[in-house]
Parts: C-alpha cells; sequence; structure tokens
C-alpha cells in the first residue's frame, strides 16, 4: 500500500476498495492445503480526485488520470469502468482481475451511479 501512498499524496480519496488477491493453480499446487492458512495479500482499487489506480499483488497494472467524476460509469454486468481521460477520449478498464464480491458491486454502484 506504501506505493499508493506515493502516487497518491495530496489527493482526496473518494473511493476505496480492498479485495483478496486470488490463489494461483501452480502456487495452489506447491502449497496445497497450506494454501488455505497461508496469509493472502489484498489487491486494491482506488479512484481519488485525479486518477483511477489498480494495484494487484503489490504491482501497479492501471494509473490513469481522468477529467470528471461524475462521469465513471460502471457496467456490473462485464465488470468494465468507463471514464473519459484527460484528451477527452473514453476509457474502458477492466475490474475482472480484481474478484470482487457481492458487496463490492453495491458499494460501487452506489458510488458510481
Amino acid at each position: 500500500m506504501s506505493v499508493f501512498n506515493k502516487l497518491i499524496k495530496g489527493e482526496d480519496i473518494l473511493v476505496k476498495l480492498k479485495t483478496k488477491s486470488d490463489i494461483g493453480f501452480w502456487q495452489y499446487q506447491v502449497f496445497g492445503i497450506l494454501s488455505l492458512f497461508m496469509e493472502k495479500g489484498s489487491d486494491y482499487f482506488i479512484i481519488t480526485d485525479k486518477r483511477i489506480l489498480i494495484c494487484i499483488r503489490e504491482d501497479i497494472k492501471v494509473n490513469f488520470i481522468y477529467k470528471d467524476f461524475s462521469k465513471i460509469k460502471f457496467n456490473t454486468k462485464n465488470d468494465l469502468l468507463s471514464f473519459i481521460n484527460e484528451d477527452n477520449e473514453i476509457q474502458k478498464i477492466s475490474l475482472s482481475n480484481l474478484k470482487l464480491e457481492y458487496d463490492d458491486y453495491q458499494f460501487l454502484k452506489n458510488k458510481l451511479y
């Protein structure tokens, strides 16, 4: 999370979502039953007053600057987030890698509709 803190220093966090990282097939095969008891990492989805960030397994996957928070839309049917970037173009991001749960969908629907 410290990587996020450096990027968003001085920005207001409008939406913050924390999900559990998924264990990959090979990790599960290597660790087997022990993987159920291991500490799982967290993935983050953050929207500040200037940018959209997605961090999966301690690695920043998305870092986009947008223009207008009120024009950010989330389609729950296909996990696509659409927004207008700084060049006035509509851009879409897939949130399917975050493994959202029902509560996460409800939270995003309330914040982004």
